[in-house]
């Protein structure tokens, strides 16, 4: 009998640290995951469609974070998109997120709320459907 299919992340931070912990810690909660710290890669590698959750940092190097979600939405795969921020986001912040598709605003450096944020992606509504006017 085959084993099920585990849910395939892809981790986008600029930290090389936080790359290794967050795999570390969602490949121990049962995700497959890849890495990488670009943008540019980042969406080269969602083409491939193999992937069902976006779990991406706020700042990237490469690319300011509404530049790069605004591509990913035009991607003809879309994947869940939760997003990690340092900072409590606000109001106007948690809208423009909401406006660019993604699932989830989570606090980048509480792994719980993290895991937790991606173990739900595929069962919770994303925010943008979620009637945020």
């Amino acid at each position: 009998m085959e084993a099920p299919k585990k849910n395939t992340v892809l981790i986008v931070d600029n930290s090389a640290d936080a790359l290794l912990t967050l795999q570390g810690v969602l490949e121990k909660a049962g995700f497959d995951t890849q890495t990488t710290w670009s943008g540019r890669e980042a969406l080269a590698l969602l083409t491939s469609g193999e992937f069902d959750v976006l779990l991406v940092d706020d700042y990237l190097p490469d690319l300011h974070s509404g530049d790069f979600l605004t591509q990913v939405a035009m991607l003809p795969i879309q994947p869940w998109i939760v997003v990690m921020q340092a900072a409590v986001p606000t109001a106007d912040q948690l809208l423009r997120y909401a406006s660019l598709g993604t699932s989830g605003v989570v606090p980048k450096h509480h792994l719980a709320e993290v895991c937790k944020a991606v173990a739900t992606c595929c069962v919770a509504e994303p925010l943008a459907n979620a009637g945020v006017d």
